[in-house]
């Protein structure tokens, strides 16, 4: 980008959507080197106020609202930034993965879900570099990872989001039956331990207190 900006700079264009009214102030938010003043500066052009760059801008303003421990003004820029990109599903998605990392540091918002709706997007889009970024980012910042294996896309969203796994869903939707730790394990062809290990997991994923709990989430996911 910087290379991009540079090359701009010597031959002037009125193309608008090279990046610096938007994109570019994200990338240097995340990277510590923009300052309100030169936000504001950038922003108040005419040429800012095109959609795809404010997306980008209000990004940045939350990243910096972030860093300053604005937290109420940070989760509000994300949220009008989502509005903003509501056209732009893959640099709305991008927005997210590239500012999770940002909110979970300076302590604001959600980025525990923001990363995950990111990584489910690219990995259904089929661009694994960027939800295993996703991944990646959400382990660095102490956030449970479900596995990517066969049928984790049948955990619904919100399970899904909490950090249940696909064999775990599995393990809940018995226990929604009404199985004993064993059946389950029978059922699964693993250990009785194995399975109670599943079972304690689901309770501090989901922050239920007990097994009936969990039954009855079982049964309400599954309907009748």
């Amino acid at each position: 980008m910087a290379t991009a900006l540079r090359a701009e700079q010597a031959n002037p264009t009125t193309f608008h959507l090279t990046g610096r009214h938007g994109l570019s102030l994200l990338l240097r938010a995340l990277d510590g080197t923009l300052t309100w003043a030169e936000y504001t500066r950038v922003t108040s052009l005419p040429a800012a106020g095109l959609r795809w760059d404010r997306h980008f801008a209000l990004l940045a303003a939350a990243v910096l609202a972030g860093q300053h421990g604005d937290a109420e003004n940070a989760t509000a820029c994300l949220a009008a930034s989502q509005e903003a990109g509501e056209l732009y599903p893959v640099a709305r998605h991008l927005g997210l993965r590239l500012v999770g990392a940002a909110a979970a540091r300076d302590g604001w918002g959600e980025p525990q879900r923001w990363l995950r709706a990111a990584e489910q997007y690219f990995h259904d889009a089929g661009i694994p570099a960027v939800a295993g970024a996703c991944r990646a980012v959400l382990r660095q910042t102490g956030f449970r990872v479900a596995q990517r294996r066969p049928g984790v896309q049948d955990v619904p969203d919100g399970l899904r989001f909490a950090g249940v796994t696909a064999r775990e869903y599995e393990v809940l939707c018995l226990l929604g039956v009404r199985l004993a730790n064993h059946e389950i394990a029978e059922r699964l062809h693993v250990s009785r331990r194995t399975v109670e290990k599943h079972v304690s997991s689901l309770l501090a994923k989901t922050g239920l207190t007990n097994r009936l709990a969990l039954i009855k989430l079982a049964a309400d996911d599954q309907g009748p």
